[in-house]
């Protein structure tokens, strides 16, 4: 079975490849995981209070996820606090993914280059394959 893998920063919201993600697990009849990493809190203090932003980020997953269980689509939904690259490569290697679904750097708010640079990195150490999601572009009326 094909296990596909959504990884979310808490500061970036990658719904566009969750809702990718979830369509093609429909199609496939794969196994979907949401991974939503938070940075890690200093050391010596607890995990850090949950912050609007990401309480908003939680709810609309938890949407996401309600509706997908619905369509009878299978789906884990994981929390992970620390280094956003060492968490998802440590998921990745762990359960066994086979494709990971993430957002093109303009709707997922890094700069183009940074953004090119991580998924280089990526595919170098991981060994799944890597499906990146656009943004859809507006269509321009046609002139006729």
């Amino acid at each position: 079975m094909e296990k596909i893998l959504v990884a979310m920063d808490s500061a970036w919201t990658h719904f566009l490849a969750a809702v990718h993600a979830l369509g093609l697990a429909k199609r496939i009849k794969a196994k979907v995981s949401f991974l939503l990493i938070f940075p890690s809190p200093p050391t010596g203090l607890a995990y850090p209070a949950e912050t609007a932003d990401a309480a908003l980020v939680k709810k609309r997953i938890d949407a996401l996820v309600e509706e997908a269980r619905a369509d009878g689509v299978v789906i884990d939904y994981y929390l992970a606090y620390g280094d956003y690259e060492n968490e998802l490569l440590n998921f990745v290697q762990e359960h066994r993914v086979t494709l990971l679904v993430i957002e093109s750097s303009t709707s997922s708010g890094r700069a183009p280059e940074a953004a090119r640079e991580f998924i280089d990195k990526l595919r170098h150490r991981i060994n799944c394959r890597i499906e990146i999601v656009n943004e859809k572009q507006e269509s321009q009326p046609r002139k006729d």
